[in-house]
């Protein structure tokens, strides 16, 4: 038993060691983000010396993962390849740029180990996924010309080296690496003091006050609890596992399912990716993608996460309703001292508002998350002066900043080797000229119709999801069905938006992949097909947004402003198609809905959908004349009024009637 725990200890004893190592490599990589912010350096100098960074750490987790003399010196041996590899490409950089193609066999044969590594690497920490799929698109690239391949699919004839050479080139010097070394590293970790400076007390002191009194509350406290935290996680599966612990059991105490359990926490994680302003990786790629600077995602993406949650907070209050679930939560979250509360909300609001405010104010994304930073680290050091002095409690989230940090290393550097696999992909479509063919094909599918074309780019953008995390998936369809969409008239904001959320948000709640709800499954305990099936009634507004914003680019202020009365028609319009078709699925408003007014009620959004595709939005004007422009605007117009119409009647009627009987009921005192 002693020799059992003397290497027992041995082994907590490794674990910490590499656990210090990974969390010093991580702060290197965080000050080479921030050198970056203020010094210029070489043609790929930055990308190179991230890669090494954070392939050190990917190394260093596989040793944490398993000791053994075999393990060891398998790591040992990547590390010098890798480290020789990359350095001799930093020596000859300047050199590939000017020959690339063109470079002799042992500049190729460097480059292609690089390659391999960085594949390797990311298996490692996500699993087949990446490196499969972009062994598939540089094969292509190899056998593109093959007599054998359809005459679409095949391309010019190219050489060995000469391919080998250009892929290579974009993994360590992409467009997608070079954001990963330029921020995405500084964001995570930014993520990850946010998450451990005490700011989360405020947050479940602002869901207690906003839902402790609305039906559905617990289902309610983890709309507002688990979106705050994802704004600035970025949402998903590691979000979930940050709040479910809370919310989950929440649920389950007042009455919720472990399958609606799960399914509210999934859905509220899942929105996170969506929501400004932080949105995940993919909104940083998009906004290369498209040009424009990080702000302007932002801003465009502000009112569909409105709509996302009110639909998916519609549903909860309605069911919650309809199943009379209890609405305390008191028992669950404690109420906190008003000098508590403030100080918490400082640690949550100033670092965030700073970025804001940076972002605005068209600072670099960079810049403006180094100065949130220091932010954090100053609102820190002033709550630690106070704790020290008694004048307030200290928080309990304060230890577990180095273990967060680390945490979040680890993701960055897995994200790092996803972005240079990624790069490849990118790579290989440019080479093989499959972008504009798969747009044209796309184009042909849809017939030039614009919906058409819509429904096939989120069908195959779904199909793609059942394979790949988010994160391909958007750059995949990105490059290959948003240019058919925007070929057909689509603004590219909103093309690209719609690919961007349908890659987000449908592949992880919905069966049968539903990424999220499987982490959020197991921790309720809940059967993960029903619990799937549950997150996509709850995320029912969220299915409808796409189609609904796609033909209402006003939504996203394409072409409108916020204050103009076109928006806010439109924006309405929207909403209430959400909260009816809501409605709808749950059978409820005011009472428990007959089979025909729920019938209709379901109708709304198909109807709302219909008459915004009929519409032009250049039609629009300051009085309602552009609705009789056209036959068949008008009559989706009628037919969408009809579809509000009915189901609110009977709801509101109902609210009316049982308030009545309430204030009958109710003796006097």
């Amino acid at each position: 038993m002693e020799e059992f725990a003397g290497s027992e200890r041995k082994i907590d004893v490794a674990s910490a060691r590499i656990n210090w190592a990974i969390f010093a490599v991580g702060i290197a990589t965080v000050l080479h983000s921030i050198y970056n912010v203020f010094f210029a350096q070489g043609l790929i100098t930055k990308p190179l010396v991230h890669l090494a960074l954070t392939s050190t750490i990917v190394l260093l987790v596989m040793l944490r993962r398993k000791r053994s003399l075999a393990r060891v010196l398998w790591v040992v041996a990547l590390a010098a390849i890798i480290y020789s590899s990359l350095s001799y490409i930093f020596v000859v950089q300047d050199t590939l740029y000017i020959r690339i193609g063109f470079q002799p066999w042992t500049q190729v044969a460097f480059m292609f180990t690089v390659l391999a590594v960085i594949f390797y690497l990311s298996w490692v920490m996500f699993g087949p996924v990446f490196a499969v799929s972009a062994s598939i698109f540089m094969a292509y690239v190899y056998v593109g010309d093959a007599s054998w391949l359809p005459d679409l699919l095949r391309t010019a004839d190219t050489s060995f080296k000469r391919a080998t050479a250009t892929l290579s080139f974009q993994a360590v010097g992409g467009q997608i690496i070079e954001l990963s070394a330029t921020f995405l590293f500084m964001l995570l970790a930014m993520g990850a003091l946010l998450q451990s400076s005490g700011g989360a007390a405020f947050i479940w002191s602002l869901s207690r006050g906003i839902t402790r009194r609305v039906s559905g509350g617990a289902g309610l406290v983890a709309v507002v609890s688990s979106s705050t935290v994802a704004t600035f996680t970025g949402g998903g599966a590691a979000n979930a596992g940050i709040t479910g612990v809370i919310t989950i059991p929440m649920m389950k105490k007042t009455g919720y399912t472990p399958e609606q359990a799960a399914a509210i926490e999934a859905v509220a994680s899942v929105a996170g990716a969506v929501t400004p302003p932080i949105l995940g990786t993919a909104a940083f790629i998009m906004a290369d993608f498209i040009g424009v600077s990080y702000i302007d995602i932002v801003i465009a993406t502000i009112f569909p996460a409105v709509l996302f949650y009110m639909g998916l907070a519609t549903y909860i209050s309605l069911q919650a309703k309809r199943d009379n679930l209890a609405a305390s939560i008191e028992e669950f979250i404690p109420q906190s001292s008003g000098k508590q509360t403030m100080v918490a909300a400082a640690q949550l609001v100033l670092p965030m508002g700073v970025l804001m405010t940076l972002l605005v104010n068209d600072l670099s994304v960079q810049l403006s998350v180094l100065l949130t930073i220091v932010t954090i680290l100053v609102v820190w050091g002033v709550v630690w002066l106070l704790a020290n002095r008694g004048v307030i409690q200290p928080d309990p989230e304060w230890k577990t900043w180095r273990r967060s940090l680390t945490s979040a290393f680890i993701l960055a550097s897995g994200i790092a080797m996803a972005a240079a696999t990624l790069d490849v992909m990118l790579s290989a479509i440019t080479q093989t000229g499959l972008g504009l063919r798969v747009a044209s094909l796309v184009v042909d599918w849809g017939q030039g119709i614009l919906i058409l074309t819509l429904a096939i780019g989120i069908g195959l953008s779904y199909v793609l999801g059942l394979g790949l995390p988010p994160l391909p998936v958007y750059v995949i369809t990105a490059v290959l069905l948003a240019p058919a969409m925007v070929k057909l008239g689509a603004p590219l904001m909103v093309a690209h938006y719609v690919m961007f959320y349908t890659g987000m948000v449908f592949p992880n709640i919905n069966p049968p992949v539903a990424s999220t709800v499987l982490v959020t499954g197991q921790m309720a305990g809940a059967n993960y097909m029903k619990a799937s099936i549950e997150a996509t009634k709850y995320a029912g507004g969220a299915m409808y947004l796409p189609f609904l914003v796609f033909f209402a680019p006003e939504i996203m202020l394409v072409g409108v402003s916020v204050v103009s009365p076109q928006f806010w028609l439109i924006f309405l319009t929207v909403a209430t198609a959400i909260f009816v078709g809501q409605a709808g699925l749950v059978g409820y408003f005011g009472g428990r809905m007959p089979l025909l007014v729920r019938a209709t009620a379901l109708l709304a959004p198909v109807s709302t959908f219909a008459f915004l595709y009929a519409h032009e939005p250049t039609e629009f004007s300051t009085n309602f004349m552009w609705i009789f422009a056209h036959f068949w605007s008008l009559v989706w117009f009628i037919v969408s009024l009809f579809t509000f119409a009915v189901p609110l009647a009977y709801g509101f009627r109902g609210v009316v009637v049982r308030s009545a009987r309430t204030r009958v009921e109710t003796p006097v005192s």
